[in-house]
């Protein structure tokens, strides 16, 4: 069926005005508004991730079970550890959930590093390892819903950074063994801390949330999630990649792009589709220079490029949490956790397969791959505009969080009839989500004496003290409309 050439002109027409705007669209975050009281929610993600990551460095065995070696058997663990532990867990019983997770890890950890290797030691290693798919899974929860845009990048940035860290570390001289196990220890101990200090009043907002649906804005960033996975992955089953040389690069080079992350975030204040697009555009050129002879230049420059890969994970955790934190519940969480785990393994088990059948195929079809999805991501252009970047609630990525305060407000007719301007309702809604006067100001850009100004004239209006009285008030309001 030929399709008319009226609406191949219009979709042309908006794939260009979608792409211009894409090129315009600017971004605002501020790291004064990252809250210390909330410290262990941005950073028990990237500790747990980062040994996730760097399991090959820190855990060696060569024990098999089943058929089936030790790297193996340990990923496997830990994508059922994740889903299992997740899927026992509600938003009232995070709390029991993710300490229960931290016990397993201490339970299969502690032991662990006083056995030499062997079927024991193998076992106690699954243990931890389950364990810490479930802490994995929590933390992806926390970071989710518990944090705001600036803790929420803060916690995208330190996981790249780590990572990159393992990979340059990986790459320099052998390390001494205690060396590792220090640090492995230092990882677990503060994932284990970390899980230990949440907290459920940090999640109570999403009792109140109505059950969400798989909109357009999630499917797209899930899109970006899951094709910067799979462009990603097979880069570890190249000849040569995992060489001492090429892992230094890679890891100087992911430092750098997790530097160049920061300064297009908060110097430039680029969106975070420009950085969508480095990242595609990085991994293309990785692969393609990847045909080069070892040893070459343009073979180091290859596995230089892949550093990159850093800015689509900075984005890809950033990008997801904002959407879900706007448009999610927990139920929906845990679906798309699902759906994640199955595409991790997928990427898993193709690149595995490919490398051991044909592996003359690995590297062009990682550039074909790379290339598709990144054909795939602009031709999206028109629905990453219309339903993420420049939809009603888009203002959302230039403030403080993907908050709905506003329309919680208006859903209630709090604020209405109360002699209040439009300034003094918007301060009010930000005092009934919980900002300071320093933060109201920081997200209106006004000074921090007009935004008390404001907070004065509104408590004198509405006849109250302060902030529990406002509270107080709209509270059994709340209760009563309910």
């Amino acid at each position: 069926m030929r399709v008319p050439l009226a609406i191949k002109q219009n979709y042309i027409f908006r794939l260009l005005t979608s792409f211009i705007g894409l090129w315009n669209s600017r971004d605002g975050l501020s790291f004064k508004n990252v809250r210390l009281s909330h410290l262990q929610y941005f950073l028990a993600l990237p500790l747990s991730l980062t040994f996730a990551n760097m399991q090959e460095i820190l855990f060696q065995s060569d024990v098999q079970l089943f058929g089936l070696d030790a790297k193996t058997l340990i990923f496997i663990v830990y994508c059922l550890g994740a889903g299992l532990l997740f899927a026992l867990s509600s938003v009232r019983n995070m709390i029991v959930v993710s300490r229960v997770s931290a016990i397993i890890i201490a339970a299969g950890f502690i032991p662990w590093i006083f056995m030499a290797d062997g079927p024991v030691s193998l076992f106690l290693a699954l243990l931890f390892m389950f364990g810490l798919g479930g802490s994995v899974a929590c933390a992806s929860f926390a970071y989710t819903f518990a944090l705001n845009n600036p803790e929420r990048f803060l916690g995208a940035v330190m996981l790249s950074f780590f990572y990159a860290l393992a990979r340059l570390n990986a790459g320099l001289p052998v390390m001494p063994p205690l060396f590792y196990l220090i640090f492995l220890s230092m990882l677990v101990a503060g994932t284990v801390f970390c899980l230990a200090l949440f907290k459920t009043a940090d999640f109570a907002d999403l009792l109140e949330k109505n059950q969400a649906k798989l909109n357009s804005a999630i499917k797209l960033t899930l899109y970006f999630f899951i094709a910067a996975y799979c462009v990603d992955y097979f880069y570890y089953y190249l000849p040569g990649s995992s060489e001492p040389k090429a892992m230094a690069l890679s890891g100087l080079f992911g430092l750098l792009a997790v530097c160049l992350s920061v300064v297009m975030q908060m110097v430039a204040k680029r969106s975070v589709w420009h950085m969508c697009n480095l990242f595609f555009i990085a991994m293309i050129c990785s692969y393609a220079l990847y045909f080069a002879p070892d040893g070459s230049f343009w073979r180091d420059a290859a596995v230089s490029l892949h550093g990159f890969q850093l800015i689509g994970y900075t984005v890809m955790f950033y990008l997801l949490g904002c959407v879900f934190k706007k448009h999610g519940d927990f139920r929906l969480f845990k679906l798309c956790l699902v759906v994640v785990l199955l595409a991790s393994v997928l990427t898993y088990i193709i690149p595995d397969a490919l490398s051991k059948y044909a592996p003359a195929l690995m590297l062009p079809l990682a550039t074909i791959t790379s290339g598709a999805l990144f054909v795939g991501f602009m031709l999206l252009s028109p629905a990453y505009a219309r339903d993420l970047f420049f939809a009603d609630w888009s203002e959302d990525f230039h403030r403080l969080d993907m908050t709905e305060a506003e329309r919680k407000v208006e859903q209630f007719d709090k604020l209405e009839n109360l002699n209040l301007t439009p300034r003094e309702k918007e301060v009010a809604a930000f005092l009934l989500h919980g900002l300071t006067a320093r933060q109201i100001a920081g997200e209106l850009s006004i000074s921090l004496n007009t935004a008390n100004f404001h907070i004065k004239n509104l408590y004198k209006k509405l006849g109250i003290a302060g902030r529990l009285e406002l509270f107080s008030r709209f509270g059994v309001q709340t209760t009563t409309d309910k």
